[in-house]
């Protein structure tokens, strides 16, 4: 088993700037009500979401001991508690993928200028 205080994340998802682009959007498209929207915009999205990783990294560990230990019952109830996590997790990333979608739509209070024939999506 790997040790969890030697952490080396690959990448991570700055939620702040995230929830300020999203912020800028919703402004930009003059919606006052948040409601119709997917993702929870009455909290702060870093904060939950750390702890959400905090909990999927604490479960997997739990979950990694209980099988190295043979104790296949505490490892089926961390296996659970993890699926939880990660499913907490991804309707979080889902409603902001869902606003985003609806975000860059045009409508009456706004409308995209027409993209240029050169314009290219970034990689």
């Amino acid at each position: 088993m790997q040790d969890s205080k030697q952490q080396t994340p690959v990448s991570s998802l700055d939620f702040n700037n995230l929830r300020k682009l999203m912020d800028a959007l919703i402004h930009l498209k003059k919606i006052n009500d948040l409601d119709s929207l997917d993702a929870d915009y009455s909290f702060e999205w870093q904060e939950d979401a750390n702890e959400m990783i905090d909990g999927i990294n604490k479960y997997v560990e739990q979950t990694l001991a209980s099988l190295e230990a043979e104790s296949y019952q505490n490892a089926f109830c961390s296996l659970t508690s993890l699926r939880i996590r990660l499913q907490e997790l991804g309707c979080t990333i889902n409603g902001i993928t869902n606003d985003t979608i609806l975000l860059r739509c045009d409508d009456k209070k706004f409308t995209w200028p027409p993209l240029n024939e050169d314009c290219r999506l970034l990689e």
